[in-house]
């Protein structure tokens, strides 16, 4: 629930397609409306497929450290709770120097090779693991600035951002090999994050609640849609580990399982 003076702008970014799909999506963005007072809504349309990388990255330029966003793809469902956690989330720790950012979804996977579905518990309560959230995604404005920066800074088109020992390299290269590096835009903010010491803020709630799931729709992660969602949502009632915002966080380095102490 947003707040008495909280605003929220809301921009939707359709890349182009084609058929009744399109037109349908348009339609309902273009008529979509926020609340009065809560912010405006905002319709940015592609001419042409750009591939995820670019639809991430020219996403958000915060203009200032005060600003925050949250990335959500097309297949992805909310809690009720989120913004509220999110916004307590920053308040404790956007002072972190080594934080990337924060994500509403759950960590599910250890990325160190050989690479396996493991998640980080925690007792429930939020963690630091160096895996950035692709799903759900609220950047420190500060750090992806920084991100951005480096990026557009470089010859992309050519580097390799390589970290040794991890699968998303792997995965990156594979890609390349299809002719579609543009469709992935991850091994770039691990890369990063790799070299300045960033971590990404996580929670694994009992019962695999989530604040946000994904309902894995046919598209460029999936080729099937299963119809139903990863993980339930929380609703209704509130874990009370949703209330907890620890000081001292533990970290967890790429293997999901070493304690950065």
């Amino acid at each position: 629930m947003l707040m008495i003076k909280d605003a929220l702008d809301l921009e939707i970014h359709i890349d182009k397609s084609s058929g009744w799909p399109y037109r349908d999506v348009l339609k309902l963005a273009e008529s979509f409306q926020l609340p009065a007072g809560r912010g405006n809504v905002t319709v940015f349309k592609y001419p042409q497929n750009h591939g995820l990388r670019v639809a991430w990255f020219d996403s958000w330029r915060p203009r200032d450290l005060d600003e925050h966003a949250v990335i959500i793809e097309d297949d992805l469902q909310l809690s009720p709770e989120w913004y509220s956690w999110l916004k307590r989330a920053w308040i404790s720790y956007g002072h972190r120097s080594d934080l990337a950012g924060i994500a509403l979804s759950r960590q599910y996977m250890m990325v160190k090779k050989p690479e396996y579905d493991y998640e980080i518990l925690n007792n429930g309560e939020p963690f630091l693991y160096r895996l950035v959230g692709t799903w759900g995604f609220s950047p420190h404005p500060a750090r992806w600035s920084q991100m951005l920066n480096w990026f557009y800074s470089i010859d992309h088109d050519n580097f390799d951002p390589y970290v040794p020992g991890l699968i998303t390299s792997d995965w990156l290269h594979i890609h390349n090999r299809q002719g579609r590096r543009h469709m992935t835009w991850e091994q770039w903010h691990i890369y990063h994050s790799n070299k300045h010491g960033l971590f990404t803020l996580y929670q694994n709630l009992p019962n695999r609640h989530v604040l946000l799931n994904n309902w894995r729709e046919a598209g460029v992660h999936s080729r099937t849609s299963p119809n139903r969602p990863d993980y339930p949502l929380v609703k209704g009632s509130c874990p009370i580990q949703l209330q907890s915002f620890p000081s001292r966080l533990n970290k967890y380095d790429w293997d999901a399982r070493t304690l950065v102490r």
